[in-house]
């Protein structure tokens, strides 16, 4: 939605007002950064070792997450998304998920919450 709202005027003008102030800091609090390497093409890289099964970061990375193609056990390729967020916020982002994907409740205690060491 904000993509769509950024026309040719209004970038031209973010521009010319960088170029008269400077460039701000970047503001990190509050800030969830995502990049899409779903089309990057790391399933044709061949190092003669076999098909690849991912390609992208070994793991997430504090509040920046990178789509990446993945291939299950099944053969199937899916979309996956590591994520890396502070143990409160991760419970809320977890049961805002079950929500929305009316999956069944999940047991959010803090024995079945993902930590560091499992990544």
């Amino acid at each position: 939605m904000a993509k769509a709202q950024m026309g040719a005027e209004y970038v031209s003008s973010v521009a010319d007002l960088m170029v008269l102030k400077g460039r701000p800091m970047y503001r990190t609090e509050g800030n969830y950064l995502i990049g899409d390497t779903t089309q990057v093409g790391f399933y044709e890289v061949d190092f003669g070792w076999g098909s690849p099964i991912y390609g992208g970061p070994a793991g997430a990375i504090p509040f920046v997450s990178f789509y990446g193609r993945f291939r299950n056990s099944e053969g199937e390729d899916v979309i996956v998304v590591p994520i890396l967020l502070p143990h409160h916020v991760m419970r809320s982002f977890l049961s805002e998920l079950v929500k929305i994907t009316n999956k069944d409740p999940m047991d959010l205690s803090d024995e079945n919450m993902p930590n560091r060491s499992m990544l």
